[in-house]
């Protein structure tokens, strides 16, 4: 019989909505929750195979139905190399933020899907992936793959009728593995990445059909106290864009100019008896528009705090403020500044049955991770 795990992570907050000082919206928001199911068995040489199928409920603006297949891959590793097929989360950014939701700064943290229309945010989180990892000496990871990213229907006046291999990249990584993350060294994690997406060629836009993002991203540990604990997490994305993209008409030049986004965020972790027992965070995003005839940029803050009430179970307060110039303006309805207050609650567990291996490579460590 082959170890069996089940994963869940309900994620519930009340949202409230401000947008140029006028409130906009207050809703119930229980995107992101989702469950996973995992198997894994003992092959025949030293490798062994995995299973996953989870799902996850989008946001209430997605068209992407009720429910959302966000993890479905078959994965065979050892202690050196692991092979991955199917569909799992991209490597559009290299590290986790202290956010409630992995979309909340995804404008400065995620390099954006140039197929996608911009309405789910999962087209540029997940996608279906054919991919090969590395890791020498336990810490330093390289990884290539080749994905299909999600095409909207209206991009290009095309409909999606294959899943084809659009675009790749690579990941150069040093990663502090899971097991001695409690060690609390200074370095956490150092990572450069490339990728690269195979775009159709528009006369009078793009002089090229290869469009390439940068990626680079770090996590220090700034105070390594076992009880109070304070780590600085950073990333910048740079993409090279195409020429001839004077001004943002639509999403699709805004995933098309040359541009950079960072994000950095403090975060304050306070541990009771080994045991996380509330967190606080103050993230900051900026991007800007290089070559635009109007200067065009836009900055985020995220300040949060989460605490946890019992095991597995936490609540949380996070806000948001972000401020757009330029032709940022009218992509979003002429609005110049948002702002949002999230009252959440989250759950999360997973149940081992029959274990065979050890747990690093748990279900909950595939979600979004914000206190840990």
């Amino acid at each position: 019989m082959p170890e069996f795990e089940l994963a869940t992570r309900g994620v519930m907050s009340l949202n409230g909505q401000i947008a140029n000082g006028r409130t906009s919206s207050a809703t119930n928001d229980f995107s992101d929750s989702g469950v996973l199911l995992g198997l894994r068995e003992k092959l025949y040489n030293d490798y062994r195979g995995r299973l996953v199928v989870g799902f996850q409920f989008p946001d209430a603006e997605s068209n992407l139905g009720q429910i959302y297949f966000h993890q479905v891959f078959v994965q065979m590793e050892n202690h050196t190399n692991t092979f991955l097929l199917g569909r799992t989360r991209l490597y559009s950014r290299l590290i986790d933020f202290p956010t409630l939701r992995d979309d909340d700064a995804l404008d400065f943290t995620d390099v954006l899907n140039p197929f996608s229309n911009g309405i789910n945010s999962q087209d540029s989180q997940f996608g279906n992936i054919i991919q090969y990892g590395h890791v020498f000496n336990q810490r330093y990871w390289i990884r290539a793959y080749g994905a299909h990213f999600a095409q909207s229907p209206s991009i290009l006046g095309i409909q999606e009728t294959n899943f084809s291999t659009n675009g790749g990249g690579g990941v150069l990584e040093y990663r502090v593995p899971n097991s001695q993350i409690w060690n609390r060294p200074v370095l956490q994690q150092l990572g450069l990445g490339a990728n690269i997406f195979s775009t159709r060629r528009i006369p009078g836009i793009d002089n090229k059909n290869a469009l390439t993002s940068l990626q680079a991203s770090t996590i220090i540990n700034l105070k390594r106290d076992p009880v109070n604990f304070v780590d600085l997490r950073h990333q910048t994305l740079y993409n090279l864009g195409f020429s001839g993209i004077p001004h943002l008409q639509s999403y699709f030049d805004l995933t098309r100019a040359k541009s950079v986004a960072t994000y950095t965020a403090l975060r304050f972790l306070h541990s009771k008896l080994e045991v996380p027992t509330y967190q606080l965070s103050l993230g900051f995003g900026y991007k800007t528009f290089m070559d635009l005839k109007r200067s065009t940029n836009e900055y985020q803050l995220v300040a949060n705090g989460f605490y946890r009430i019992g095991e597995n179970f936490d609540v949380g307060l996070q806000y948001e403020f972000k401020h757009l110039n330029g032709n940022l303006q009218a992509l979003n309805g002429g609005r110049s500044t948002l702002q949002a207050l999230k009252l959440a609650v989250i759950f999360s567990t997973d149940f081992l049955f029959n274990k065979q291996f050890d747990s690093r490579n748990s279900l909950l460590n595939l979600e979004h991770g914000y206190i840990n």
